[in-house]
């Protein structure tokens, strides 16, 4: 699912205004397969909707200091979500294309926080929607970002939009 949300459009009708924005950086976490992962341990208060059904949102307050919006991407009974790790903005988020580059950044431009977990991206405020297609040359595949040394560390599960701005370094 991680590769097919590259091109996605990303859209809150928030109380204050839409804001939307194209994703050009995601990272898969496998759940109990992945010692990354925050459901590698199986269910917690906090990880349940990881292992619910897909198209949730699973959003957490990570260094006491930014939100991270992931969306739950595996079948009810197997955890497993994807980071939204960058984008490009396309309405209510300013003009700023390095303003959604890295997971913290674009949560707090769309004033994500952990209320959000367990909303539905298809039938809520929230919504993720068809875009542009991203052709497979226009991708790139690396290792996770601030992954430390583990059996999942130098997988390929991070996949970003050659070039652009809204990529995180």
């Amino acid at each position: 699912m991680a590769r097919d949300l590259l091109g996605r459009v990303l859209v809150y009708d928030a109380p204050d205004g839409l804001r939307a924005a194209r994703l050009v950086e995601v990272e898969a976490y496998l759940g109990e397969r992945d010692p990354a992962s925050h459901a590698f341990r199986g269910p917690t208060p906090r990880t349940t909707v990881m292992f619910g059904g897909p198209g949730v949102a699973y959003v957490y307050f990570i260094y006491g200091n930014h939100h991270c919006m992931n969306v739950v991407a595996h079948e009810p009974g197997v955890a497993g979500a994807v980071l939204l790790r960058g984008a490009e903005p396309l309405a209510g988020l300013g003009d700023d294309p390095r303003g959604l580059a890295g997971p913290g950044r674009l949560a707090r431009a769309f004033g994500f926080t952990s209320a959000h977990t367990g909303m539905d991206l298809v039938r809520s405020a929230i919504s993720l929607r068809a875009g542009e297609p991203v052709p497979p040359s226009a991708v790139r595949r690396s290792a996770r970002i601030g992954i430390a040394a583990s059996r999942t560390s130098e997988r390929r599960w991070r996949y970003t939009v050659r070039g652009s701005p809204g990529v995180s370094r």
